[in-house]
């Protein structure tokens, strides 16, 4: 076992495990407000709503750090970890002189089958289906010289926040149609959540899988994919499709698979990084505009990946930072873990706590379920391969049952 284990171990890049493990903590984070009370409803009524009317000043508090320090920034890292994964596979596909882009097309059908099993029976804020459909796209990419990945990355981010951005500052003429369709929509989420709350808090079985499946429509009309729109479909994720252009850059060059070769540019990336993104995303705290976000998020993402790189290089580093490497290991079954642990905590087939917990509460209940998925994915990997997702997946790829315990 030792063998087999050491082995495996050298075949990885540790940081980037542990990279993936942290951003799994930092999407929990995220979810947690979806998981436990309907966020996507009360943000179209705005900030002051029925629900936020009974947070107190600790939730409020919780809520501005996850904004300024934690949303958007780790779902930015796990797609960049994406790309940069595509082509880590790529290299290791074609040195074993095997064909690349039928096995990664399998791959993607297998996440995308997932993702939707995911999304329509277990949990409707599923972010697999969207990463398997925009894998296809990547695939497109696969050949370019890192310079024109990290063309595109930055081309297509720009085109998508430069719009958002001018308009966040200009001043807002609304006519009378316009607060007429604000304010009806106002009405209907309103309505949307609190059935929400009720349905998940309440509602039998039957119930609760009717409502998900509204709610993941609902989603699913706003970014364009209920209505079979490419356009707006790939317009809106794509600050998730530049950052796995960027990850793929940054493979393609080789920046992260020796860190130390590149110490001095990953330093300089680093300093710039938050020099741009900490006190952009600290003004979207303070304002609330979104603009600010858009400018920072992704800034923020890499001091924090490459915080990660560099203070590995410190005993002290190592060691408070090595323990995420397990559930980066095994990312894809903690994804789904928390669905099912979340679910069960707030749906109303298991601790119906939905709508009754608050921000700060949620940020607990966060912490708790992630350091049982440390525990855990800690205590695995030491003694099988791979996740069981991991296992599934990589079989299902590979048209081939992986060896899955350490003997």
């Amino acid at each position: 076992m030792n063998k087999l284990h050491a082995i495996q171990q050298k075949d990885r890049l540790q940081h980037i495990d542990i990279a993936r493990g942290i951003a799994i903590l930092g999407i929990l984070l995220v979810n947690m407000a979806h998981f436990s009370y309907p966020d996507l409803y009360l943000y179209m009524i705005g900030p002051d709503n029925f629900f936020s009317e009974g947070w107190g000043t600790a939730d409020h508090i919780t809520v501005k750090l996850l904004d300024i320090f934690v949303q958007m920034k780790f779902i930015t890292m796990f797609s960049f970890l994406f790309g940069f994964g595509m082509i880590v596979m790529m290299d290791r596909v074609e040195e074993k002189e095997q064909k690349f882009v039928p096995i990664y097309i399998r791959r993607l059908f297998v996440l995308l089958l997932f993702g939707i099993i995911h999304a329509f029976f277990i949990w409707d804020g599923d972010i697999l289906t969207d990463y398997a459909l925009l894998g296809f796209i990547l695939l497109l990419f696969r050949k370019r010289k890192p310079k024109t990945l990290l063309i595109w990355a930055i081309v297509l981010y720009v085109l998508f926040a430069l719009p958002l951005t001018i308009a966040s500052f200009l001043p807002i003429q609304e006519s009378g149609e316009m607060a007429e369709w604000q304010a009806e929509l106002a009405v209907e989420s309103e309505q949307n959540a609190k059935q929400a709350i009720q349905t998940y808090g309440e509602g039998s079985f039957l119930e609760i899988a009717k409502q998900r499946i509204h709610d993941r429509i609902y989603y699913m009309s706003i970014n364009g994919m209920a209505s079979f729109n490419p356009i707006v479909y790939f317009f809106s994720n794509i600050p998730y499709f530049s950052m796995f252009l960027l990850g793929a850059y940054f493979a393609k060059r080789k920046i992260l698979h020796q860190p130390s070769e590149h110490k001095s540019l990953l330093k300089k990336v680093w300093f710039i990084s938050l020099l741009i993104g900490l006190p952009t995303n600290i003004l979207f705290g303070m304002t609330e505009n979104e603009a600010f976000i858009l400018i920072g998020a992704p800034f923020l993402m890499l001091f924090y990946l490459l915080t990660v790189v560099l203070f590995l290089d410190l005993s002290w580093g190592k060691k408070i930072l090595m323990p995420f490497a397990a559930v980066g290991r095994t990312a894809f079954t903690n994804y789904l873990m928390q669905s099912v642990i979340a679910t069960t905590l707030f749906y109303h087939y298991g601790f119906g706590l939905y709508g009754k917990v608050h921000p700060f509460g949620g940020l607990l209940v966060s912490l708790g379920i992630f350091l049982f998925q440390l525990i855990i994915s800690n205590w695995w990997v030491k003694h099988y391969r791979f996740g069981p997702f991991e296992w599934l997946w990589r079989t299902a790829t590979y048209k081939k049952a992986a060896k899955f315990k350490f003997k």
